[in-house]
């Protein structure tokens, strides 16, 4: 995509009047048109070129609405009717506003009116200048005596795109796809982020997650047409069950392509209360003419510019985390020397993770049965939390415990006390162990335990977990008129209480985990300063796990990992330490308690994550990523890997190759995709330490050859422009 076109920063809304009002959302290069036609608010089509569709006043370019069944733009079903009929337009209403980051973006509302139910609707749309716009609804019921129960919600929907003759523009129809459908392939534990294209083929095809599937693929996709090269992308920030719908049909001459990003649960997944109005999660969505890493940058745009807009927190972005879990001994003296490493290797923080509330030697079987008791374990710290503390500050470390805040483990002192607080399941086969916060009582116990280990424990980092089955997510909640999916209050409440959170604690690094990837929505990471986006970091899935979820997460935000959980079982030491330079690093110790330190070993860590703090943190928050090879959607990828991070001015750049399993290419050639052609570049090989001077022409017309045997190998070269 062309760098100007790319860095464009425009937004408007432009309305044409009459009988059928048409809304042209203008953001970056994009154009989305709606239009209320017959009492629908429809969809009516897209530019990637920033035309808006009535360019020519006598031949709008809108999509014809007639040619679907559903050309709505948005889906809802109140006490079991269809509302995708029968609005009336109320009024459209717009203002600037200010995040919390101080970026200034453009937010609008459509107000609807139902005739079918007592039910209000304010469309609502977020313009930030990038290509990708934020959409959600507030929903009101406007009774005064009725609950209202809503059994589907679809904050976006309609026709996306027709291509007239669309087997005129393919080489060979019969044997081509007109569309790719892009999505993480897994929804399995320690499978997130292996990224495939899939046939969009003839007919309907549906993605699920979090409550059909399991909870670790994330809500996203890509949509290319091969035919005429337009390219969609689109996340869903729901951490709750989800449902992303195609339908291509393409029997006609002319193919034509619906979609629908919808909720997924028990209905009814909500009953409104008389007078209550509740804002759905919401959808990013985009568009533009290009390649799949034109929309991923793009869409990391959006998020850095509009979406993660905490400020970081103590200054600084993407900070070098070390830690140690139940797996380890974890008294006093183990603590003292994961720190002692984490600061060898040039580690920044130190977390202690599950356990350090229970006895010792009860960590691994214990942590998850006596979660919610948040009091330290006096044997295990007998001079207090504040000794290992001090060590890490001591260390030039900053100190965080870890916490799985919304949970009650069945021994705990907690749950014995407050069983009204635990979640239900739907079917009578008894309690979860998940703290039901759709109370608000129960939340703002949570808030205060959270609160508690801030201040009273003094940690700089505080470390989320969320440790819940899939199973479990959609939960019945009865507030006394009715029964529903407590899911959407669970979040409402959750999301509000770690906003405030970040607000009044702005030092403490905030980090998220669910059991590995089990909410790394966008919805949800936008409290957060970083997000474990894994528990699987044995190599080689490790590594396609860090290329698929740099695809949807910007990468100082992609958590990973090297020396624990197993890392060290397979694969050299490069291999594992170098993918995090792709990511953000975490790390743990390279040798059991009482042994020496191996200095090559450590020398080579702290040299890793120098390149990492020196190199690429400077230039992060406005650089690029770029996957050369996408598809790692096998458990255990095969061939070659390489990924890229440069800098937006082209001075700096990254490029790890990494052989994954079964691979017997020995000769790589790479062409960095982030330089300038106009400059020169010393380029350094990390394996052998060489340089040499290269031009950015020659890099793209004739690229660096690299000869790399056996599996489980890697290269990191780096590019410095010269002055």
């Amino acid at each position: 995509m062309n760098r100007q076109l790319f860095d464009a920063s425009f937004r408007d809304v432009h309305i044409t009047e009459g009988e059928y009002p048409v809304f042209s959302w203008r953001f970056g290069t994009a154009v989305y048109e709606e239009a209320f036609e017959h009492n629908r608010l429809v969809a009516a089509g897209w530019n990637t070129a920033g035309y808006t569709l009535n360019v020519l006043d006598s031949f709008p370019t809108r999509l014809n609405w007639n040619n679907w069944m559903q050309p709505q733009s948005f889906q809802l079903e109140a006490d079991g009717c269809s509302l995708d009929y029968d609005w009336e337009y109320c009024g459209f209403a717009k203002e600037e506003t200010q995040r919390m980051n101080g970026a200034s973006v453009l937010r609008c509302a459509i107000t609807l009116k139902s005739r079918i139910k007592p039910i209000t609707v304010k469309v609502m749309t977020e313009l930030d200048g990038t290509n990708v716009m934020r959409r959600w609804l507030e929903v009101t019921n406007t009774s005064e005596d009725r609950h209202i129960s809503l059994g589907a919600i679809a904050p976006m929907a309609g026709g996306m795109e027709e291509v007239g003759r669309w087997k005129d523009y393919l080489p060979d129809p019969e044997r081509e796809n007109l569309y790719d459908l892009g999505y993480m392939d897994k929804a399995n534990w320690g499978c997130e982020g292996l990224f495939k294209w899939h046939a969009l083929g003839e007919g309907s095809v549906c993605v699920n997650g979090r409550f059909r599937r399991n909870r670790h693929r994330h809500p996203a996709f890509f949509l290319r047409n091969n035919a005429i090269g337009t390219m969609f992308f689109a996340q869903l920030g729901w951490a709750g069950g989800y449902e992303l719908r195609f339908d291509l049909d393409t029997e006609d001459p002319d193919s034509r392509l619906w979609f629908r990003m919808g909720l997924d649960g028990v209905a009814p997944l909500l009953i409104l209360d008389p007078g209550e109005t509740f804002a759905t999660p919401e959808v990013h969505i985009g568009a533009l003419q290009g390649e799949l890493d034109d929309a991923v940058n793009m869409m990391h745009r959006h998020l850095r510019l509009s979406v993660f807009d905490h400020a970081d927190a103590r200054g600084v972005r993407g900070w070098v985390v070390g830690g140690m879990g139940p797996e380890r001994l974890m008294d006093v003296a183990a603590s003292k020397h994961f720190m002692d490493t984490i600061a060898a290797v040039g580690g920044e923080t130190m977390i202690i993770d599950a356990g350090w509330y229970t006895a010792p030697g009860e960590a691994l079987q214990g942590w998850h049965r006596l979660a919610g008791d948040w009091e330290y374990n006096k044997e295990r710290y007998p001079n207090g939390i504040e000794e290992v503390r001090e060590y890490a500050h001591k260390k030039g470390l900053l100190f965080g415990l870890w916490m799985d805040s919304e949970r009650l483990g069945k021994d705990s002192r907690m749950a014995k006390e407050h069983p009204e607080w635990i979640a239900k399941r739907w079917s009578d086969t008894g309690e979860i162990s998940m703290v039901n916060m759709a109370d608000p009582d129960a939340c703002a116990w949570v808030e205060g335990q959270i609160a508690h280990l801030v201040e009273d424990y003094g940690i700089d980092l505080f470390r989320l977990d969320y440790n819940i089955d899939h199973k479990d997510i959609s939960f019945r909640l009865d507030r006394g008129h009715g029964t529903e999916d407590g899911t959407l209050r669970y979040y409402r409440n959750t999301l509000a209480m770690y906003d405030r959170l970040r607000r009044r604690f702005p030092n403490v690094v905030f980090e998220n985990c669910a059991g590995g990837g089990g909410r790394t929505d966008v919805g949800f990471v936008r409290n957060f300063t970083h997000t474990w986006v894994s528990d699987w970091n044995t190599a080689p899935r490790s590594l396609g796990i860090t290329n698929g979820m740099t695809m949807v997460l910007p990468p100082e935000w992609v958590d990973r990992l090297v020396s624990g959980m197993d890392c060290h079982t397979r694969g050299s030491l490069d291999i594992q330490a170098r993918h995090l330079l792709f990511g953000r690093p975490t790390t743990n110790d390279y040798n059991c308690v009482g042994s020496r330190m191996n200095p090559a070993q450590i020398d080579f860590m702290r040299h890793t994550f120098s390149i990492y703090k020196d190199f690429i943190r400077p230039y992060m928050m406005d650089g690029f990523i770029f996957h050369h090879t996408p598809e790692n959607f096998l458990r255990e990828p095969q061939g070659t890997m390489i990924l890229e991070r440069a800098s937006k001015d082209g001075t700096r750049i990254v490029l790890g190759i990494f052989r994954l399993a079964g691979t017997k290419e020995e000769e790589t050639v790479i062409f960095p995709r982030g330089l300038d052609l106009s400059k020169n570049y010393r380029v350094r090989l990390d394996n052998t330490g060489a340089e040499f001077t290269m031009t950015g022409a020659e890099l793209t017309s004739v690229g660096l050859h690299l000869r790399l045997s056996g599996a489980l190998t890697s290269e990191l070269v780096l590019f410095t422009a010269e002055a």
